[in-house]
């Protein structure tokens, strides 16, 4: 339960925090106990010291009601004793309340995509490596291949994933972890429940040039993710990932009023066997067509043909409890068939396309401050 963690964690914790003298630690279920010495808190994780020295890493969502509280305690006596704190310190860790609300304005057509062959946008993501860059694919009977254009609409050239199929894309997820910036393509689509296991394919980012565009023709898949529910078969639009807890989201379309969230561990290495999604919430929203996470991990968008509806997430929790509160519902622009949604390098606009060509791109912006 209570892991131990590397030297460079212990740097990335620590920096910022000091230590405590050490008290007794019990995780959520009350069978785990630890002696030892809170040294710091980042991305929603308590590192720990122990009397032997070693230093051990738990999500703070992981420990009893009374340890949450005394690390909410102590993150906000850190934040208000600044006057004990020497000239140059480092600033503490905030507190991990829930996320400010975000005030949108109304939708707006930014363009048309100049790129025909996109006619069925399918998924869509921001770059993590080029500002006002973003990555498209289509729904089934296009090739493994993601399409890069612009907020002018430009066509920016395209990247074959090789050595992959692209039987059913449903959409795709951008983001950074340990530095580098990939994109997950979800290959989860199956209208008639046939399949037990479905792929994910890892990929690293293309690289793109903004005046010459997609810079190579071809790039190899990092890895393939396969995984399959824990309660049967599931039909499948909607994929994220949350680049801070490391987590996989998935959303389920089976129609009805009601739709089922899932979450996976992002893996660490290959597995030959299945991931198992595990079931962590059922949704009050129906025919779900796309998700994303913000690049922070504290908000979660979830699209229907219509409107759209958000959850947010607190540091100190996980998504399970977050998609167990009512979610933020968000007016979305009409489309001819909405299947897409991402949030832009800033984590809070939003933006759309639509199935049919020439694809519009939507801009749902943040209100401007009085």
């Amino acid at each position: 339960m209570f892991r131990r963690v590397s030297l460079l964690a212990i740097f990335l914790c620590t920096v910022g925090s000091s230590t405590l003298p050490a008290r007794s630690w019990t995780d959520r279920s009350g069978k785990y106990h630890i002696e030892a010495e809170l040294v710091g808190f980042k991305d929603g994780k308590a590192v720990l010291k122990r009397p032997d020295g070693r230093f051990v890493s738990i999500r703070a969502s992981q420990l009893s009601t009374a340890d949450q509280k005394y690390i909410r305690e102590e993150l906000r006596r850190r934040r208000g004793n600044k006057t004990e704190e020497p000239t140059g310190a480092p600033k503490p860790a905030p507190v991990p309340d829930e996320p400010e609300t975000i005030e949108y304005e109304g939708a707006k057509e930014l363009c048309k995509l100049a790129n025909n062959k996109v006619n069925e946008s399918s998924g869509l993501a921001c770059s993590r490596n080029t500002p006002g860059v973003f990555w498209t694919h289509n729904d089934s009977g296009d090739g493994p291949r993601v399409y890069a254009f612009n907020t002018e609409g430009k066509d920016l050239g395209s990247c074959e994933v090789a050595g992959i199929r692209a039987r059913d894309w449903e959409d795709m997820a951008s983001f950074k972890m340990q530095g580098k910036s990939f994109l997950l393509l979800g290959d989860v689509g199956d209208n008639k429940k046939e399949n037990d296991v479905h792929e994910l394919y890892l990929v690293a980012e293309p690289p793109v040039d903004p005046a010459r565009g997609v810079t190579l023709p071809q790039i190899p898949a990092a890895a393939a993710i396969r995984y399959r529910y824990e309660d049967g078969r599931h039909n499948c639009e909607s994929i994220a990932v949350d680049p801070v807890t490391k987590t996989i989201l998935i959303v389920s379309k089976d129609g009805g009023k009601s739709c089922n969230a899932y979450a996976i561990p992002f893996p660490n290495q290959p597995t030959a066997e299945p991931l198992v999604a595990k079931k962590i919430a059922t949704l009050s929203i129906p025919t779900t067509t796309a998700m994303d996470v913000s690049a922070n991990g504290r908000r979660a968008v979830v699209l229907t043909y219509g409107d759209a509806f958000e959850y947010r997430r607190a540091a100190d929790e996980d998504w399970a409890a977050a998609f167990a509160r009512q979610p933020r519902k968000l007016r979305m622009p009409r489309r001819a068939q909405g299947e897409t949604i991402c949030y832009g390098p800033d984590g809070k606009t939003l933006y759309l396309t639509s199935e049919k060509a020439p694809s519009p791109l939507w801009e749902v912006p943040v209100k401007a401050a009085n």
